[in-house]
């Protein structure tokens, strides 16, 4: 099977949903039968393979007992790791690729 292994980085979680989901109609008002109107919708991947890491954060320091003495910091984006399969279309996902690739990334597809 051939695949391709993207980590992507998105300005806001809103984003990322435009571009990896698309928003289905999964109810409706058929009080007008020649016009059903639209009530209800879902979120349905583009992609079968989408890890959601989110916010992450760097730094922070703890002591041996667990109390926090350096506050870890958030880094900017919203972050996602996709593996896209033969017939999944990626290019409009490539200017969201991190450049350059992280040389220890917080997951991997195993």
């Amino acid at each position: 099977m051939h695949y391709t292994d993207l980590m992507l980085k998105f300005a806001s979680e809103e984003e990322a949903k435009l571009n990896l989901y698309n928003k289905v109609a999964i109810a409706w008002d058929n009080s007008d039968p020649e016009n059903p109107v639209e009530t209800d919708w879902e979120d349905r991947p583009r992609f079968r393979n989408i890890d959601t890491l989110g916010v992450i954060y760097t730094g922070g320091r703890w002591d041996s007992e667990g109390n926090e003495l350096e506050a870890p910091v958030a880094e900017p984006g919203w972050h996602v790791n996709l593996r896209c399969l033969e017939g999944e279309n990626a290019v409009p996902l490539y200017g969201f690729i991190v450049t350059p690739t992280p040389a220890t990334p917080r997951r991997v597809w195993a």
